[in-house]
């Protein structure tokens, strides 16, 4: 901690003081404030110039207009040449800017405007990808080999599928309770019941796939009287129990595990895979072949009358979550 410096008013070294204070600054025209540390000699009073802190209050006047004007950080730039694995001299050629630019910025200059917004817009892999397709005729071998290996792992990390998919794990993911069979969200083996289901029918209505999945998740939480198989919670709705938030549960495995064709009688899922190598026990198959043999050939209509004299149903009301202690009533064994 400084605790002496030079006071140029008392020409010797002298014992300091560091106060934090709000000043006002104007940069490119904008006024800014900023919490700075001035240092003050003890002895008389005067203000001390201290390279260090200064440097560090500049820094900190140069991020509140960055933050106030939306322009990017040193960070951020940084960031984009490691995500992309470029460095500042290529990215500026791919960008059609002076050699210099990006080392720059690296620098600390602030970037004009256009030049910011342009850089931030590439955050977006598929953004950046288009200037590169475009431009990468600009870098020289090496650069552009590593370029296009860093868009290549990025492609599987942004593509529409994995993007899909981690929604759904974040909006299902919860602590196992008594509304979710004590289970927590498995949604490799969610898909390989739906999957079972689609391919013993052909196509499944999204209603009759709701009490399907119900039944196959009390039923095991009634075999083993601890755990359900998905992990999924459920409504007490109009037509019988309902996955909770299903349309976006089924929307999100569209086009890469099912396909949804509506028609006169409501929506039908078709599954597009086969189901894949099971990681469901054994005991848990014996309880996807109940309830298929029980439903199978029912229509979805059928499938809700009958769910509605489930006690579980019975005793709760609209829209309130189902515990899965009503299992031991459960109609199916």
């Amino acid at each position: 901690m400084l605790n002496t410096a030079y006071c140029y008013m008392c020409d010797q070294d002298v014992d300091v003081i560091i106060k934090k204070e709000v000043e006002a600054y104007s940069i490119k025209g904008t006024d800014v404030s900023c919490e700075v540390e001035n240092v003050f000699c003890q002895k008389c009073g005067a203000q001390v110039y201290i390279t260090m802190i200064n440097d560090r209050n500049l820094d900190c006047i140069n991020q509140a207009y960055r933050e106030q004007n939306g322009i990017i950080t040193i960070h951020e730039i940084e960031e984009l040449l490691e995500r992309y694995d470029i460095g500042a001299k290529p990215f500026a050629h791919l960008l059609g800017w002076g050699e210099v630019t990006i080392i720059r910025y690296l620098k600390g200059q602030i970037p004009d405007r256009i030049h910011s917004d342009t850089l931030k817009t590439l955050n977006d892999p598929r953004i950046f990808a288009s200037i590169f397709n475009q431009s990468q005729h600009k870098l020289t071998p090496v650069a552009k080999k590593k370029v296009a290996e860093a868009l290549q792992s990025l492609n599987e990390i942004y593509s529409p599928t994995t993007i899909k998919v981690n929604n759904l794990l974040a909006a299902y993911n919860s602590q196992p309770d008594i509304y979710n069979g004590f289970t927590q969200f498995n949604l490799e083996k969610l898909i390989q019941v739906m999957l079972y289901f689609a391919l013993v029918e052909g196509a499944v209505y999204i209603t009759k796939m709701n009490k399907l999945l119900w039944y196959t998740d009390m039923l095991h939480y009634k075999r083993t009287e601890s755990m359900a198989i998905t992990g999924l919670s459920y409504k007490h709705n109009y037509h019988g129990p309902t996955p909770k938030w299903y349309d976006f549960l089924y929307g999100s495995l569209q086009d890469v595990y099912i396909t949804l064709i509506d028609d006169e009688f409501g929506t039908k899922i078709i599954p597009l895979k086969d189901v894949p190598t099971t990681s469901l026990t054994e005991e848990e198959m014996k309880v996807l072949d109940t309830v298929a043999l029980k439903f199978r050939g029912w229509n979805a209509s059928s499938v809700s009358e009958y769910s509605h004299l489930e006690k579980a149903y019975l005793e709760n009301s609209h829209n309130d979550f189902i515990p899965f202690t009503w299992a031991k009533e459960l109609s199916l064994n």
